[in-house]
């Protein structure tokens, strides 16, 4: 901005010369002087233009000067009348001298506007230096939430002991509603027994012989009053267990019961909450603690700027002190020895300067401490939606806790688990009412969120055919509920395998191993020696797959129909991974074998294994999976690829080829985030699939399959839960 400025004053220079012309002064060549200042050359530097001011000035002073000489009486060249010539001189020297101190007056505003824009650039220079000092020091408490001074003790006991008080509650009200029932039992019972004693059994009981009336009321007397003894007896046993009914209300227990779970979900969802908060607040905090680096990164910027400013003023003041001296030149009696005069002078731009540069020499970068969590990560609890923290918190504490509800966990509402080697007849596919054909996807995704949204009640899950996820040329089928007994289901010759939807959670495994790399497969045939007669590239295979050719197939496959029809009747061998999925064929089922000979992972989870190397750059160990290092760049390597996209890259400190550690991917790492290394320390950053970058090429190791023979498991289960937003963990 300020250099901006000084070209603003220097640009006034053209316009005031554009007044020679309007002075009446005739100087030869004068038109091109006037165009070529009026035109200023833009994106020039500094010294170019002043010098082209220069320039300017000191031909104007030399044509002057021939102008003069052209209106001279004693010329050799006058013509014309000298009374005229003489009056014509006098008021050209008269607009000649009103032109100089009006340049004059500009110059001395510009050389005042070049001060200030030197105290300007000063003050700029030194605001950012005394910014330096404005950083607050951090402690391991600065990111807590306010109020919270670190210790879940008081928030862990306060669960734990609504969590104890509890099961007593349950007991009592559920103990309750059983007596209370075995009184309602007993109560109905003599009810039974007292409605039994008013009625007759049969009219047998009342037989009176003749038609006395008399007679026939006082058998009716004789009757209950063998029955009187029975039914007080009874009443009052009625009574009293109508009594203790009424005594026994279970729904204040039952309340107190719900009232104490629903305090203990409070004191489990604030000691998540605080816990999430905590974690996340520290991450972030941790993160963006960089404002010394910040600050000191905006004053040296701001003093190299300053610094090249006021070189550029004090050029500006010296060219404007010269060209000062060639204007005066204009009137000079002798302009010769005038302009010489003005060659010869050196002028003093001291007092261009800024005491803020000049004392950089004596400033150091200030230093601050990072609080130890920002190196130890959260140690005082564990991340609420890490698999632990049940583990840790409830399960090792012997306490019952719901699913986590604060705002950093996950919610999962329905399970899906995962059956091998399953195959399912299209009898069961269910059928889209409007084209009247199965229900297709072609994306995972997809299926299993349409399954989601029908619910359980409709939908049983989803199958897979290949095993191999979906395509459009190959989806996946929605399956209908109810109707298939998984226990009673075929075995697939093909590895197919179904997705069974359960709603609410179930036991699940987890893991951040890459599950969905693509391998390249060599297999021989015995008839062609050992080397790799063809190459399978099989995708959507698990980080540690492995392969084998196990079984023939004669049907499912149209290289096993072909087999048949060839005469080879026991179909076609089968190359399967270690669930049993088909993922390939070899050559029919006769004399000829088929064997894996090499597997190679080309890519893991959408990224290569091939890495990009980036020079004397370094991260802060904030950013490096701690715990773990690696002590060649091979292992390293693996332990990225194998950890997917957690992994972002490898750290090589000093770049010694001897510890090696990973870069976490959730701080979002960038190119430009990466820090200039004094000790030469490099990055590897791993390329995404499709990245056309230089890489650093590495020898893969390939492994070599062992001929171990194993078994088939008929249905293998693993259960793979899903989130409320229809992406899977597995």
């Amino acid at each position: 901005a300020e250099r901006n400025e000084v070209f603003g004053f220097l640009e006034d220079v053209p316009a005031l010369v554009l007044a020679v012309a309007a002075s009446g002064t005739k100087l030869s060549a004068q038109d091109g002087i006037i165009n070529l200042m009026a035109t200023p050359t833009s994106k020039s530097k500094v010294t170019a233009r002043t010098s082209q001011m220069e320039d300017m000035v000191l031909l104007l002073a030399q044509q002057a000067k021939m102008a003069r000489k052209s209106q001279d009486p004693a010329s050799e060249n006058g013509q014309g009348n000298g009374f005229g010539r003489d009056k014509d001189k006098n008021k050209d020297d008269k607009n000649m001298e009103d032109l100089v101190n009006d340049l004059k007056k500009e110059i001395s505003n510009m050389q005042s506007e070049v001060m200030k824009a030197a105290e300007r650039a000063n003050l700029a220079c030194q605001g950012a230096l005394d910014n330096l000092t404005g950083c607050p020091n951090y402690d391991s408490t600065a990111f807590l939430p306010a109020g919270f001074d670190g210790n879940f003790t008081p928030l862990r006991e306060a669960h734990a002991a609504c969590r104890a008080a509890l099961p007593q509650k349950k007991q009592d009200f559920e103990s309750c509603h059983v007596t209370r029932g075995s009184l309602i039992s007993q109560e109905q019972a003599l009810l039974d027994s007292f409605r039994d004693i008013n009625i007759f059994a049969s009219p047998d009981e009342c037989q009176v012989s003749g038609s006395d009336v008399l007679a026939y009321l006082e058998a009716m007397r004789d009757h209950f009053a063998t029955k009187r003894d029975t039914w007080w007896e009874t009443y009052y046993k009625l009574e009293n267990v109508t009594q203790k009914i009424t005594g026994w209300n279970c729904s204040e227990m039952e309340v107190e019961y719900y009232e104490q779970a629903g305090s203990c979900e409070q004191a489990q969802l604030k000691l998540e909450q605080m816990a999430c908060e905590v974690h996340e607040r520290t991450s972030s905090g941790c993160q963006n603690m960089h404002c010394v680096e910040d600050r000191w990164k905006r004053y040296v910027e701001e003093k190299d700027a300053t610094a090249a400013i006021i070189e550029d003023l004090k050029y500006e003041y010296k060219a404007l002190k010269r060209i000062s001296c060639l204007i005066e030149a204009f009137t000079a009696d002798d302009i010769d020895a005038k302009i010489q005069d003005c060659i010869d002078q050196r002028h003093d731009a001291s007092s261009i300067d800024s005491a803020c540069v000049e004392n950089h020499t004596n400033v150091q970068q200030p230093t601050v401490t990072l609080p130890d969590v920002c190196g130890t990560g959260v140690t005082s609890i564990v991340h609420p939606n890490n698999a632990s923290f049940a583990t840790t918190e409830y399960t090792s504490k012997g306490l019952q806790a719901s699913k986590c509800l604060a705002s950093c966990c996950e919610v999962n509402w329905y399970s899906w688990s995962e059956y091998h080697n399953v195959y399912v007849d299209k009898s069961y596919y269910m059928v889209d009412q409007d084209t009247g054909a199965a229900a297709g996807y072609g994306t995972m995704d997809a299926a299993l969120q349409a399954c989601e949204a029908l619910g359980n009640v409709q939908c049983f899950g989803v199958y897979d055919p290949n095993c191999d996820g979906a395509t459009e040329d190959n989806p996946v089928m929605l399956v209908a509920s109810p109707g298939l007994d998984l226990n009673e289901v075929k075995e697939s010759n093909i590895g197919s395998c179904i997705h069974h939807m359960t709603l609410g959670s179930q036991t699940t495994t987890t893991t951040t191993v890459a599950h969905n790399c693509t391998w390249e497969v060599g297999v021989s045939r015995s008839d062609q020696g050992v080397s790799a007669y063809k190459t399978f590239t099989i995708a959507q295979q698990r980080f540690d797959e492995s392969f084998r050719f196990s079984g023939c197939a004669t049907a499912e496959l149209t290289e096993a129909e072909d087999c048949v029809k060839s005469g080879e009747l026991n179909g076609v061998r089968v190359l399967k991974n270690r669930y049993g999925h088909g993922v390939g064929t070899g050559v029919c089922c006769g004399s000829v074998t088929n064997k894996v000979v090499t597997a190679k992972r080309v890519q893991c989870d959408g990224f290569q294994d091939e890495y990009r190397k980036h020079a004397d750059k370094y991260l802060t160990s904030t950013k490096l999976m701690r715990g773990k290092s690696y002590k060649s760049y091979a292992d390293a390597r693996e332990a990225c690829l194998r950890l997917g996209s957690t992994c972002w890259g490898i750290s090589d400190d000093k770049c010694d080829t001897v510890n090696f550690m990973l870069v976490d991917a959730k701080y979002d790492i960038t190119e430009d985030k990466l820090m200039d290394s004094s000790q030469h320390s490099c990055i590897y950053e791993k390329l995404k699939v499709g990245a056309d970058e230089t890489v650093v090429t590495t020898t893969v190791a390939t492994t070599t399959v062992a001929t171990t023979t194993v078994a088939t498991t008929t249905v293998a289960s693993t259960t793979v839960t899903r989130t409320n937003n229809g992406k899977s963990r597995g």
